[in-house]
């Protein structure tokens, strides 16, 4: 069965799906890749606390079944709940095949009208996910991000 988790800390870790199983060596370069910090200046750098989500029923999953899942309500015919994150990352089989790996952004605002794009997994997936949590900046401001962006 398909679930994932939900929070309501105001300050969540980064919720990061694993949605390709076909080789434990990409998974790793991600998993490697999202272990560098991002490095604020000479003095400061963060790494944020990560969620992996690593169950082979969300192999191939789709971002839609993704946000589905995050904000299903909790009884039938109930209205769709908020899940705690800004943002979630999925590992999937594109970001997974290249040497550079990188990662598929979703937002989780249903009103978000900017659709998931990639990000490289070294360092933007933690400024991303800071930068929204804290609303210091808007999803859309990520698409075409400079640097780390990979297309």
């Amino acid at each position: 069965m398909r679930a994932l988790p939900r929070t309501e800390d105001d300050y969540p870790a980064m919720l990061v799906i694993r949605t390709d199983y076909r080789e434990d060596e990409a998974w790793q370069r991600v998993r490697d890749a999202l272990d560098q910090p991002w490095v604020l200046d000479e003095h400061d750098s963060v790494k944020e606390e990560i969620l992996f989500v690593e169950d082979p029923a969300w192999a191939d999953a789709e971002p839609s079944a993704v946000l589905a899942a995050l904000t299903a309500p909790e009884e039938d015919g109930g209205e769709p709940v908020e899940c705690g994150w800004a943002v979630v990352f999925l590992a999937d089989r594109t970001g997974m095949e290249h040497a550079r790996p990188s990662l598929l952004a979703v937002s989780t605002d249903p009103e978000e009208e900017t659709a998931p794009f990639r990000i490289a997994a070294r360092v933007t997936p933690h400024e991303m996910h800071c930068n929204l949590t804290i609303a210091n900046m808007d999803f859309e401001d990520f698409e075409g991000w400079d640097g780390e962006l990979v297309s």
